[in-house]
C-alpha cells in the first residue's frame, strides 16, 4: 500500500510540474536575445565594411586622377602607391595597369584592389571576413582644344591701377591694360603647355583672339574668310549686331554689311540714355569702327610667339559693346567658320594643322580626332554701352542733295560759301522740288547745270551723321513735311545698339551657347567692373563657378585658374 501511494504522489507531483509554466520564456528569450547579438554584430561587420569600401575606392579614384594626368612627370605606379600609403592602404595589393599613346597624347590608368577585412562578429555564422573591393580607370586625352580669348580694349582699360609705383613699369602706375596683357600671355601659356605640349601632335590647340571696344575690327587677315559688303573698303567691321538674337553661325558666304565708316554717334540722344549732355560733334569724333592694325582679330592661331605679338600690341581706346566682341568669339568656334578658316589657310594665314576646324558640336559620335572642347573667355572692365552705324540705304547713290556748282560742291557755309550757296535739295512730287538750302526758298528749277551729289560725296567730306542731318537734311525735309524733326531723321539713317539692347542680345547669345547642342563652357573676367557688367557677366557664363570677379592686380590668377579649370574638363573619370 505504500509503494501504490507514493507512486501516485510522484505522478501528480510531475503532473502538476508539467501544466506549470511559471520561467516558460526564459529559453526564449535567451535564443532571441542570441539571435539580436549576432545581427547587430554582423551589422556592424557590414557598416565596417562599407567604410572601408568607401575610403578605399575615393583613395583610388584619387591617386588615378593624379596618376593619368599627362602633367605629371613622376612614375604612375609610384604615384597610385603614395596615394595609398599616405590613405593608410599601402597593405593592399593594388599595382596599376598604365596605358599610354605613343607620342604621350593620352594615359589611362586602371587601379583595383580588394581588402579581405576580418570580421567581429562573423565568426559566430562562420563568417570569418568581408571583402571590400574598389576599382578606378581615369584618362587624360590631349584632344582638340578651341578657345575665343575675347578681350576688352575699351578706353577705361588705360585707367591707371593706384599703388605705389613698380621700376617695371618705368616710374609711372600700371594700367588695367599693363595688367591684362601678362595675364593673357600667362593663360596662353599654360594652354601650349597642357593642350600643345612639343610631345602632342600638331594641330591640338586653336586660339583667337578677339579684341573690341564699340566695335570689332576683324583685320586683312581675318575678313578674308567673310563675306563683307563693298559700298566701302576703309574699315573692316562689321554691324552683326543687326543680326537676330543668339545668331552666331557666320559661315564665309553669308552677307554681311559693313559698318559705316566715319561717325554715327546719337550726340543728340545720350540724355535720355542718362549719359549727360553731348555737344554735336562737325567731324569724325567717335569713329563707329577705330580700325586699329593693334585692335585687329587674331583667328584661329596655334603658334605661341604670333598670339603672344598680338596680345603684347593691344591698346585701348572706344566704347564697350560686349555683345559684339562675344558673337564674334562665338562665330569663330562654330562649324559655320570652318570654311572661313579654309579661305585663310589659303591665304597663308591659319597652319594646314588645323584643317577642318572649327569641328561640329560633339553630339556623342565623334572620336577624339574630329571633335573638340569648345571654349569661350570673356573679359571686360566695364558694361554695355554704344554701337553706332549708318544704314545701307544712305552710303551708295543718290542722296537727294543737287548742287549748280559740281558733283563734289557739298559743304557748309563755313567751309566753302560758294559751294553752300549753290547747293539744293531735291523733293519729287512738288511743283517747285527745289529747296535752296542757303535761303530757305522752293524753286521748280535751280537752272541748267544740275549736278546730282551721291552719298559717297556726302560722307568724303568726314561730317557726323548727325552733322549732315543738323545742317543739311533737317530744314529740308521740314520745309517739305512740317513733322518731320531731327531724332526721326537720324533714327531713320542709324543702326543703334545700345545699353540694355546690348546685355539682352549679350544673355541670349551665352543661353544658346551653353545649351545642350552647342555646349560651348563659357567663362567670364570682370576686372574692376562696376555693378551692372558683373551682373551680364555672371549671368553669361556658365555657371557661378565659370565667373571670376577681380580686381587689376589679381588678372593673372584669374586667367591661370581658368586655364586650370579647362585643363580639368579635359579629365574624364
Amino acid at each position: 500500500m505504500v509503494s501504490i501511494r507514493h507512486k501516485s504522489r510522484t505522478a501528480r507531483r510531475l503532473a502538476r510540474f508539467l501544466r506549470d509554466e511559471d520561467g516558460a520564456l526564459i529559453p526564449l528569450a535567451l535564443q532571441i536575445f542570441l539571435v539580436m547579438m549576432i545581427c547587430t554584430g554582423i551589422s556592424i561587420d557590414f557598416v565596417r565594411q562599407e567604410e572601408r569600401r568607401t575610403k578605399i575606392q575615393n583613395t583610388l579614384d584619387r591617386a588615378a586622377l593624379a596618376a593619368a594626368s599627362l602633367s605629371q612627370e613622376l612614375d604612375p605606379t609610384l604615384v597610385v602607391e603614395d596615394y595609398l600609403q599616405k590613405a593608410g592602404l599601402d597593405y593592399l595589393d593594388a599595382t596599376p595597369h598604365v596605358e599610354e599613346g605613343s607620342l604621350g597624347e593620352w594615359r589611362r590608368v586602371t587601379v583595383t584592389a580588394t581588402d579581405n577585412m576580418h570580421t567581429i562578429f562573423g565568426s559566430l555564422i562562420n563568417i570569418n571576413s568581408l571583402q571590400a573591393t574598389g576599382a578606378s580607370t581615369a584618362q587624360e586625352e590631349i584632344g582638340n582644344v578651341e578657345i575665343s580669348l575675347v578681350l576688352d580694349i575699351s578706353g577705361s582699360m588705360n585707367e591707371n591701377i593706384y599703388y605705389p609705383t613698380n621700376s617695371s613699369y618705368d616710374g609711372r602706375y600700371p594700367t588695367r591694360m599693363d595688367k591684362l596683357r601678362p595675364a593673357a600671355l600667362a593663360f596662353v601659356d599654360k594652354m601650349f603647355k597642357t593642350v600643345q605640349p612639343a610631345s602632342a601632335p600638331a594641330g591640338r590647340l586653336s586660339i583667337s583672339i578677339v579684341p573690341y571696344n564699340q566695335q570689332v575690327t576683324l583685320g586683312p587677315r581675318t575678313s578674308v574668310g567673310f563675306n563683307l559688303s563693298t559700298d566701302h573698303t576703309q574699315n573692316t567691321c562689321a554691324d552683326i549686331e543687326t543680326l537676330s538674337d543668339g545668331d552666331f553661325a557666320i559661315s564665309s558666304t553669308r552677307a554681311l554689311q559693313r559698318t559705316m565708316f566715319g561717325d554715327s554717334f546719337d550726340y543728340w540722344g545720350q540724355p535720355a540714355l542718362g549719359q549727360g549732355n553731348w555737344s554735336l560733334a562737325t567731324r569724325t569724333n567717335i569713329a563707329n569702327c577705330p580700325n586699329a592694325s593693334a585692335a585687329a582679330v587674331l583667328a584661329f592661331a596655334n603658334n605661341q610667339t604670333t598670339i603672344n605679338t598680338a596680345i603684347n600690341a593691344l591698346t585701348p581706346g572706344g566704347d564697350t559693346a560686349i555683345d559684339v566682341g562675344a558673337r564674334w568669339g562665338l562665330a569663330l568656334l562654330d562649324p559655320a567658320a570652318r570654311d572661313a578658316l579654309n579661305a585663310m589657310k589659303s591665304a597663308g594665314y591659319v597652319s594646314s594643322d588645323l584643317a577642318g576646324r572649327p569641328f561640329d558640336y560633339n553630339d556623342g559620335t565623334q572620336t577624339t580626332n574630329n571633335s573638340s572642347m569648345k571654349v569661350l573667355v570673356l573679359m571686360t572692365d566695364g558694361q554695355n554701352t554704344r554701337s553706332y552705324s549708318t544704314k545701307a540705304a544712305y552710303r551708295t547713290g543718290a542722296s537727294g542733295f543737287v548742287s549748280t556748282y559740281s558733283a563734289t560742291a557739298f559743304a557748309d557755309s563755313s567751309t566753302n560759301s560758294t559751294w553752300w550757296n549753290n547747293l539744293y535739295y531735291y523733293v519729287p512730287g512738288r511743283s517747285q522740288p527745289y529747296y535752296k538750302l542757303s535761303t530757305g526758298s522752293w524753286y521748280s528749277s535751280p537752272g541748267t547745270n544740275r549736278y546730282p551729289i551721291s552719298w559717297e560725296t556726302v560722307w568724303s567730306k568726314g561730317y557726323t551723321l548727325q552733322y549732315v542731318i543738323n545742317t543739311f537734311l533737317y530744314n529740308s525735309l521740314r520745309a517739305a513735311n512740317g513733322s518731320a524733326n531731327k531724332t526721326s531723321i537720324y533714327n531713320d539713317m542709324a543702326v543703334q545698339s545700345e545699353f540694355s539692347q546690348k546685355d539682352t542680345a549679350l544673355l541670349k547669345l551665352c543661353d544658346v551657347a551653353k545649351d545642350r547642342t552647342h555646349g560651348i563652357y563659357v567663362f567670364t573676367v570682370a576686372v574692376n567692373a562696376p555693378t551692372e557688367g558683373k551682373a551680364i557677366l555672371s549671368q553669361c557664363a556658365t555657371s557661378a563657378g565659370y565667373a571670376y570677379d577681380v580686381n587689376a592686380e589679381d588678372l593673372t590668377d584669374a586667367f591661370t585658374s581658368i586655364a586650370s579649370a579647362i585643363n580639368a574638363l579635359r579629365l574624364t573619370n
